[in-house]
């Protein structure tokens, strides 16, 4: 790589450079300060470059045209917090999902308006480093711009950071995922007229099998059978339970198009029943 030469400013701390057909974006403080097309790039003050892809480059320009420089900051600051934490680079569209999603979010706590995540408690069990990061972000965000954010926010971006993660980035399998449990969870509390506490332990066991579960079907792996014996002790000892889990497999069932196994039942019900007492020491509360 040669002498970089500006191509195109896009703010005071975002260009692009063009070199042999190739465009480059190159972000640092200041790099952009007083200058125009065809000024020299002062290679001290580069601090993020990449070569966005098709889909996403002209995306990613508007962005940095468009959205508010402090969000910006906020955003790759984000993302490297994120990268040194996890370990792991991202997919080049983090840098459109996330900036995007953050400029979104900051306008509609400035007007007070809150839109809550329903799967926000699902998220943070299944993607529980990018959750913690998400918390970061959100005190972050919270002090530098003086906002206050709804609690759900952590869920938001942790989203966005897994899906970055992925080698073939795709939300809606991510979300798909959070939506199942989520539902799931609402099944088991419809039919025993009680409300899960989600932080307990037991419901952790629950969440972590049912997430096995829902990756086996994916995979299109079965659990080895239960023994008759003690899944006819499961039916007859934990009534409830069975025919909650039953109602379960048969949703599963029709939103998965496929199978559920019996023995998927049983161990199904067995948890179910493991999260009861907690509903019994909530009832007497």
């Amino acid at each position: 790589m040669g002498r970089l030469i500006i191509y195109k400013v896009l703010n005071n701390n975002a260009i692009v450079t063009k070199e042999h057909g190739q465009e480059r974006i190159i972000m640092g403080a200041g790099i952009a300060f007083g200058k125009k097309k065809k000024d020299p790039v002062d290679p001290m003050k580069i601090e993020k470059m990449f070569i966005p892809s098709f889909e996403n480059a002209e995306q990613f320009k508007e962005i940095l045209t468009t959205t508010p420089l402090d969000i910006i900051d906020l955003s790759e600051q984000i993302i490297s917090y994120a990268e040194g934490e996890l370990k792991t680079p991202f997919h080049d569209y983090i840098h459109v999902s996330l900036t995007d999603h953050l400029a979104h979010a900051v306008r509609l706590a400035r007007e007070e308006l809150v839109v809550h995540n329903r799967l926000a408690e699902e998220i943070r069990l299944l993607y529980t480093a990018e959750y913690q990061i998400g918390e970061w972000a959100v005190s972050h965000i919270e002090d530098q711009l003086a906002v206050s954010l709804p609690k759900e926010e952590a869920a938001n971006i942790a989203l966005h950071l897994y899906n970055a993660r992925q080698r073939h980035p795709n939300m809606a399998t991510a979300l798909q995922t959070a939506t199942l449990l989520n539902e799931l969870r609402e099944q088991i509390e419809a039919f025993f007229g009680q409300t899960i506490e989600t932080t307990s332990m037991t419901y952790y066991r629950f969440f972590t099998h049912m997430k096995l579960v829902l990756a086996r079907i994916e995979q299109g792996q079965t659990l080895h059978d239960m023994d008759d014996v003690i899944l006819e002790a499961v039916k007859t000892r934990y009534t409830d339970a069975f025919q909650c889990a039953e109602k379960m497999a048969s949703w599963l069932e029709q939103e998965l198009q496929t199978t559920v196994p019996i023995s998927e039942v049983g161990y199904m019900a067995l948890h179910v029943e493991r999260i009861r007492p907690d509903f019994e020491k909530e009832r007497f509360l």
